[in-house]
């Protein structure tokens, strides 16, 4: 514990920032949070990306957060200020990401007249439903404490976001400052689960006809993927995954994404299952087609691993329950599987998987990722997008029939940033920014629909200014595609809300100060690519795809009737 002079509030907080090495706070300007930006500007370690939107704000923070695993940070005034960021923290709330939102909020002398003063609301009720903790700072001496609380809390058990209010006359105030290193307040020791329960899981695995993985988002916070493949090898059996990306999909072992819009591979190592291993899975609804049996077969028996252990049984039955760190349990169970000797069945089960994972590369042959036909194909697209990026490229997807497409035809080396079931439309291109910010010497790519990038395209200004550059891939065929197929499908085509007026985005990039080019023709996708990373700028490809019947959705989406 540091025992210092006396700082005011907003030195405090930006103190106990500095302690857990918080590298930058994303925002947006106002007169509650005056005086902690005041400080942010006199603090050379923190840098401080201005957004355009307070929604941006915490979108970024939250792709800042799921890239590097390590807590994000975003600031807005009160008011109209912090419900413009209810979004964004919604999205992490739903995605376990760690972010903390820092706002300011009324003078305690005042607070409590509602609608009488300057922008009041209730904003800590506000953020309850969609944070694990939501605080209003009532004295000055409170704020070590509730930042070391923020900072546990985000990063403990399931990880997730924290709202802190702190009213504009406390960031004035004066105390001692006692910031305490992170190690004070907070354990990174991990659960590593119960050695019987895992020995009778690595049996029941071990004697399984036809077993099978299936990862959930837990692996990108635990950071379990070599784990999780290395487990696989041992016990010979294949990965599947409810997202795109969390473990890479060119391992022998890897047999892709099962749900809505899955691999054969895996939607048929899934459905054939006897044993499920379930990784850091909530069994959610795109991944099960609405919690039924059309991908988790009724009898398999369910081992489900999670440091949640709430999760535990929540949408499936499970046979066995472990609660623990995904790293530190596959390394356990990889130990008895060791022990165990081969599984039965094991090499079958890769030459199963290899070929049915050689007949999927051929049907995206047939299917046009190698078409020459304009409007563009979106498989080529998809193709031509593996051919041009490095390997350890960061890349981030948009919701809806953009989404669907990118699951379909990419092929991911590594968790991709994405909506995720909250499903935020613009979000995925401004946490590509976050993640850029991190990692400012790798490729980062966002792939986004029109309809999503129109939504947050005010914050090119944010790439711009503060020299992020990030290259958005903009699919566009003037519709918002996934809600244009229900009407096709449901509605007789009346097409209420779905065409979308969209102008030359290349020009607009242009105007922002950003690299912008239109590609119309399939062979102009990777030179139009090569050029936008050599520009060294903010990059828009406005790029023109098919926007027929057929394009809308790939054919493996698995749709349930009558639902939407």
């Amino acid at each position: 514990m540091d025992q210092a002079r006396e700082k005011n509030g907003a030195e405090i907080i930006v103190d106990c920032l500095k302690a857990e090495g918080v590298e930058f706070v994303f925002g947006v300007i106002g007169s509650a949070i005056l005086d902690f930006l005041d400080v942010i500007y006199r603090t050379p370690e923190i840098r401080y990306i201005r957004a355009q939107h307070e929604q941006g704000a915490a979108f970024m923070a939250d792709g800042y957060a799921r890239i590097t695993g390590r807590t994000g940070i975003c600031t807005a005034t009160c008011g109209p200020g912090i419900t413009n960021m209810v979004t964004g923290i919604a999205g992490a709330y739903n995605e376990s990401s760690p972010v903390i939102a820092i706002s300011g909020d009324i003078h305690t002398q005042h607070y409590g007249k509602g609608p009488s003063n300057f922008h009041e609301i209730n904003q800590e009720n506000l953020f309850r439903p969609i944070t694990k903790m939501s605080k209003r700072i009532e004295n000055v001496e409170q704020i070590g404490e509730f930042m070391r609380m923020a900072f546990r809390t985000a990063q403990s058990g399931r990880k997730g976001p924290v709202y802190l209010g702190v009213p504009r006359n406390i960031q004035k105030e004066k105390a001692r400052d006692l910031t305490w290193s992170p190690s004070q307040y907070r354990s990174e020791a991990v659960s590593r689960g119960d050695p019987a329960t895992i020995v009778r899981a690595c049996e029941l695995l071990f004697s399984a006809k036809s077993p099978a993985m299936l990862v959930g988002g837990g692996v990108r916070w635990s950071g379990a993927e070599r784990e999780i493949l290395q487990l696989a090898e041992t016990a010979g059996v294949p990965v599947t995954c409810s997202h795109k990306g969390l473990v890479a999909e060119d391992h022998p072992w890897s047999a892709g994404v099962v749900g809505m819009v899955g691999y054969p591979a895996a939607m048929e190592a899934v459905a054939k299952a006897d044993v499920i291993l379930a990784l850091g899975c909530t069994f959610n609804q795109v991944t099960t087609a609405s919690y039924t049996n059309r991908v988790i077969p009724d009898k398999a028996k369910i081992i489900q691993v999670d440091i949640d252990p709430l999760e535990l049984g929540r949408n499936f039955p499970i046979h066995t329950g472990i609660v623990g760190d995904l790293k530190a349990v596959c390394r356990e169970m990889d130990e008895k599987m060791k022990a165990m000797g081969p599984g039965r069945g094991r090499e079958d089960r890769l030459q199963t998987l290899v070929l049915a994972k050689e007949n999927w590369e051929e049907r995206l042959l047939a299917e046009g990722a190698t078409s020459d036909a304009t409007p563009i194909n979106r498989l080529r697209l998809m193709r031509d997008l593996n051919q041009a990026l490095d390997r350890n490229a960061i890349l981030s997807a948009e919701s809806g029939s953009t989404h669907g497409w990118f699951y379909y035809g990419f092929k991911a080396y590594g968790p991709v940033l994405e909506p995720g079931d909250l499903s935020c439309m613009g979000s995925a291109w401004c946490m590509a920014m976050g993640a850029k910010a991190a990692f400012p010497d790798r490729q980062v790519v966002s792939v986004i629909g029109d309809g999503a990038f129109m939504m947050t395209l005010n914050e090119l200004a944010t790439a711009v200014d503060n020299k992020l550059p990030v290259v958005v891939i903009v699919e566009n065929n003037g519709i918002y595609g996934n809600v244009r197929r229900k009407q096709i499908e449901h509605f007789d085509s009346r097409f209420a809300g779905s065409e979308l007026y969209i102008p030359d985005l290349a020009r607009v990039a242009q105007a922002f100060g950003a690299f912008g080019e239109r590609v119309v023709e399939p062979g102009q996708i990777i030179p139009a690519l090569e050029r936008a990373f050599a520009s060294g700028k903010p990059a828009v490809l406005d790029v023109v795809v098919d926007a027929s019947w057929e394009s809308l959705e790939p054919e493996v989406k698995l749709r349930v009737k009558d639902r939407y």
